[in-house]
């Protein structure tokens, strides 16, 4: 029998992704009885999972209604990017004297992936998109060593799930192969400064399309 926590944690993921991933959408009304229904869970852990969504920012409750699922704003994007910004260029430069090859052979069977993607048409498309381009940059952050900052990028590369639902893009393999190649040659500034362009111009896409 799944404790009382167990059932609060899997109502929560479950929400929590189709928050994420658009299904359900900035504005709509969340009704603890329908989610229940919905996800075939039990009242309690529905409402105790909505109650951690809100802590995270992701919904607003409705005195009397239910919650409402908050909608990304510019300043959420630019904060989001300062950081990713200011973490992921860290790790990079760090990963550069650190990695190892079979995390290299990793980034480029995930670029080469991404590049592949890239022609294809089925409805799949977005989600391996963002998942290979979450994969490459993980794999870089935690070839950094910091375990802490791993995490971090973990972190917002997940919270950013709903800015990138936006971006026509979402994994960029000329991009990523710029990063690969000052990762492959141990150029600390060129991959540094690969990683700072590429986040620049995502953060730069996804505003014109607010």
């Amino acid at each position: 029998m799944a404790s009382r926590a167990s059932k609060k944690d899997h109502a929560y993921k479950l929400i929590r992704q189709s928050i994420i991933s658009g299904e359900l959408r900035p504005g709509d009304i969340l009704n603890i009885a329908n989610l229940s229904q919905k996800y075939s869970l039990g009242i309690t852990p529905v409402r105790e999972a909505l109650i951690v969504l809100e802590s995270e920012g992701l919904v607003d409750s409705l005195p009397r209604t239910g919650f409402i699922i908050t909608s990304v704003t510019i300043q959420d994007i630019l904060e989001t990017f300062h950081l990713r910004t200011i973490l992921e260029v860290e790790a990079i430069g760090l990963a550069v004297a650190r990695i190892a090859d079979e995390d290299i052979r990793a980034l480029e069977a995930n670029n080469s992936t991404e590049m592949q993607l890239g022609q294809a048409t089925n409805g799949n498309r977005r989600t391996q998109a963002y998942e290979l381009n979450r994969d490459f940059h993980l794999i870089i952050a935690r070839a950094s060593g910091n375990r802490r900052l791993a995490s971090l990028v973990e972190q917002f590369l997940d919270e950013m799930e709903r800015m990138l639902a936006v971006d026509p893009y979402i994994a960029d393999p000329e991009q990523h192969l710029d990063i690969l190649r000052g990762l492959k040659t141990k150029q600390k500034e060129a991959a540094q400064s690969a990683m700072k362009k590429h986040l620049d111009h995502t953060r730069s896409r996804i505003i014109n399309r607010f």
